[in-house]
């Protein structure tokens, strides 16, 4: 792993890593100093700066009419990590406590589905983060390209899934029959509080990437528009779970390989 990819790890975009590393590079500098060392537009460093300051990566000095900027000690990094984890541990703790009254006021009876469009792949992702808030013991159903979700969302996938395992919520999953699917799916199944019947993609392709079935809700993922839609209908999902039912039974039949289980 290059070092530009390791600071991107930190939350940086690359523009922001880019920033970064120059400052480390030059000691401490101006505007126009770092903005030629890193390649980015003098106007978008100035933002940039100011968010490294937020995050405690970089602070300044007032040298007349202009400020000198240089990057805090980088054996600082693992302790602003620390304090960052302490302030989402805080959030959450904080969401967790007004939720009921949240729910409270969020219309879950209405008759009319409500239905949001996320683009992009932070946006594909903002949907995976969703399904977390089912409770232990609750249920997903998927159908899905696993070859092609892995091929987009590369580490995030194998995070999601951990993190799902880890909070108890099952799966069941439909998913075209593929080398990675056999490796990183049905392997894993048991670990992965998981259960996966593949098919084959020749016989039954997948147009659209993956479907989700999750609460009252379900969302359909497009990685090559790279658009995902999320219905929230309690109608519409337990319709669309009793049609997995039939698929479920289906694909016990049609799987091309012995399932593990």
């Amino acid at each position: 792993m290059d070092i530009k990819t390791a600071v991107e790890k930190l939350g940086l975009n690359p523009k922001q890593a880019m920033v970064y590393l120059a400052i480390l590079q030059i000691g401490a500098g101006n505007i126009q100093e770092i903005a030629q060392k890193s390649a980015v537009k003098r106007t978008t460093t100035y933002s940039i700066l100011d968010n490294l300051i937020l995050r405690g990566l970089v602070t300044y000095r007032q040298k007349g009419a202009h400020r000198e900027y240089f990057s805090e000690n980088p054996r600082k990094i693992p302790s602003l990590i620390e304090r960052q984890i302490h302030q989402m541990e805080d959030k959450q703790r904080s969401i967790e406590e007004i939720m009921p009254e949240l729910a409270s006021l969020y219309n879950l009876h209405s008759t009319k589905p409500k239905v949001r469009v996320y683009e992009g792949i932070e946006g594909i992702k903002q949907v995976f983060e969703e399904t977390l808030s089912l409770k232990r013991g609750e249920e997903t159903l998927a159908y899905a390209s696993y070859q092609t979700i892995k091929g987009y969302l590369s580490d995030f996938i194998k995070d999601y899934i951990r993190r799902r395992a880890s909070r108890g919520i099952t799966q069941r999953c439909i998913a075209e029959d593929s080398e990675v699917a056999r490796e990183e799916l049905v392997k894993n199944d048991k670990r992965d509080l998981r259960v996966t019947r593949l098919i084959n993609k020749e016989k039954f392709p997948f147009d659209v990437d993956q479907i989700n079935i999750y609460g009252n809700k379900m969302f359909i993922a497009s990685y090559k528009d790279l658009l995902a839609v999320v219905i929230e209908s309690a109608a519409i999902a337990n319709t669309q779970r009793s049609i997995f039912e039939l698929a479920w039974l289906g694909a016990e039949k049609a799987t091309p390989v012995v399932q593990r289980s």
